[in-house]
């Protein structure tokens, strides 16, 4: 089996001792990618998982041959650092004007994704829901782990990456939320 069926595997099953792997081969190059592109280790982090949620949820609707899982994987991160930065600047440079319908009707959407959100997360562990809430509201892993007596920052990592890929296949597999994705796309 090729390395990278066995990475795509471990994604898909969270077996964590691959996982750990690809923690240590492939996210310090990412890491320099990141810090020689106006970027910091936190946004890194934060893009690499980005990658592997990207691969996992691709991989889960259509398996696809990758060959060379390091170099997919960083070309998915490189990708979305670049829109990250195309989006840092768009937003320290421009300002919308919207009219207050189009305002209104958005409101209405990013309400009905947000009521979906709070459902789906209300159907998570309780370890899942206190741990995603301290991380969504901007706590750094180390304190994650500090005050969850936690064994390792990798043990933080791996169960924030495991909760919001639950937290994801849940919203995903909400029908009010394929109706509003379908809604958006007309």
């Amino acid at each position: 089996m090729k390395e990278a069926d066995i990475f795509i595997d471990a994604l898909l099953t969270g077996k964590s001792s691959i996982i750990d792997k690809i923690y240590s081969k492939i996210y310090p190059k990412i890491l320099t990618y990141i810090r020689n592109n106006k970027g910091d280790a936190d946004e890194a982090m934060d893009v690499f998982q980005d990658a592997l949620m990207y691969i996992i949820v691709t991989q889960k609707e259509k398996r696809t041959e990758i060959l060379n899982f390091e170099a997919y994987i960083y070309v998915v991160c490189r990708n979305i650092w670049k829109k990250k930065l195309t989006n840092r600047v768009i937003q320290t440079d421009v300002v919308t004007l919207v009219d207050k319908d189009t305002d209104l009707a958005q409101f209405i959407v990013e309400q009905k994704y947000f009521d979906v959100y709070t459902a789906k997360f209300d159907l998570l562990s309780e370890n899942c829901k206190e741990i995603l809430s301290v991380y969504f509201n901007g706590a750094t892993y180390e304190e994650i782990a500090t005050d969850n007596d936690y064994a390792t920052i990798n043990t933080v990592r791996q169960r924030v990456f495991k909760c919001r890929a639950k937290l994801i296949d849940l919203i995903k597999e909400d029908n009010e939320f394929q109706l509003l994705r379908k809604w958006e796309l007309m």
